[in-house]
């Protein structure tokens, strides 16, 4: 008798989600990333909290907010507008646009 086709969240991921690279550090699961800055979605599998779904590995998006420990991540599949709940694990800054964020809310911070 053949097995149950698999339909959980990580069907067909078993390439997607090998890992690669460092092991997690206590800096990346407690970076404090600005809002408003660009950032890589590239999931890490050995942290299970606030995984996005595999659809969206590699997507780049923009942090909206904080909820919790995770930030909430504006992303666009296609035409649509997609608001991801992610663990920091699970992000990394693009180049480029590191401090760009960290200066726009310095400079709301002085206004107020």
């Amino acid at each position: 008798m053949p097995n149950k086709k698999a339909k959980g969240p990580r069907k067909k991921s078993r390439d997607l989600l090998k890992k690669r690279g460092p092991d997690v550090t206590v800096n990346k699961i407690l970076q404090e990333i600005p809002i408003g800055s660009k950032v890589d979605i590239r999931i890490d599998s050995s942290v299970h909290s606030a995984m996005p779904p595999t659809r969206y590995q590699g997507f780049t998006g923009t942090v909206t907010g904080k909820r919790g420990v995770a930030f909430m991540v504006a992303v666009s599949k296609g035409n649509k507008p997609v608001e991801l709940i992610v663990h920091p694990a699970h992000l990394t800054i693009s180049k480029g646009t590191g401090q760009q964020g960290k200066k726009e809310n310095e400079g709301e911070k002085v206004a107020a």
